[in-house]
């Protein structure tokens, strides 16, 4: 039986609908028929498959996201290989996500799929070492945060030419005292109010950042969960009234 294009939006639409129908939908020829099924509450992953390259279909997937919905192994390798760049980013920001779907995701043309791949939380050591060397400096911040990154990269990005990498190696909770001590000296203040955040900056570290001529580092050692009450007891007679509040504020709650 032909149906009518109102026959088919109303079917595509409707949650009711058989889901061996909406995935026959999904391969009309009508883009609106196509996007009716894409927002249907019920649409199966095999429908959405079907319509991978649609312009639209990461909107879909983003609402999916918000509204807590995991991706299917089946629906991310379904998708891993759209047209649509910004669908093959958002498979590649989850964490469901596979080894080797993430792996043929790391040498995507888009700047965008790898710098989600280098922050993906379960992305393998491998992969991030590979993509330590990526010419785009956003992937290389994605990856110097990322604390899955092999050490030896992290040491090679921590000499980077770039301040605002290093920063972002700084962060890195997996960083080694050694490196925190040389990077709680370097000559770019935002270098310096990372290492002054990370919990695993030495003491000694701690007490020449209170000195740091920028209030937003000395704040940032009081923030940091090792700061010893003696730093405290300094900053509490900061010449800045915020520093002499927090350190105030920090001591009260211990």
């Amino acid at each position: 039986m032909v149906l009518s294009k109102e026959e088919k939006l109303i079917l595509a639409s409707d949650p009711m609908t058989p889901e061996d129908t909406l995935i026959s939908l999904a391969e009309d020829d009508d883009e609106e028929v196509r996007i009716e099924v894409m927002w249907n509450d019920n649409v199966p992953d095999r429908a959405l498959i079907k319509i991978k390259d649609e312009p639209y279909l990461h909107e879909k997937l983003e609402f999916m996201s918000r509204d807590g919905e995991e991706f299917s192994e089946e629906l991310i390798r379904g998708m891993a290989d759209s047209n649509n760049e910004f669908v093959r980013r958002l498979i590649a920001y989850s964490e469901r996500c596979p080894p080797d779907v993430l792996r043929v995701l790391s040498d995507d043309e888009s700047e965008h799929v790898r710098i989600a791949v280098a922050a993906n939380p379960v992305t393998p050591p491998d992969i991030l070492e590979k993509l330590s060397k990526d010419k785009r400096e956003l992937v290389l911040r994605k990856v110097a945060r990322n604390e899955n990154t092999p050490l030896e990269a992290l040491l090679n990005l921590a000499e980077h030419d770039f301040h605002l990498i290093r920063r972002c190696v700084a962060s890195n909770r997996r960083l080694p005292e050694k490196v925190l001590e040389k990077l709680s000296e370097d000559d770019k203040g935002d270098v310096r109010y990372c290492v002054a955040g990370n919990p695993n900056t030495p003491v000694e570290c701690l007490v020449k950042l209170s000195d740091d001529k920028f209030y937003e580092i000395r704040i940032n050692v009081v923030k940091n969960p090792n700061c010893p009450v003696e730093i405290l007891d300094k900053l509490e007679n900061d010449e800045v009234d915020t520093v002499r509040k927090r350190a105030k504020e920090k001591k009260d709650c211990r």
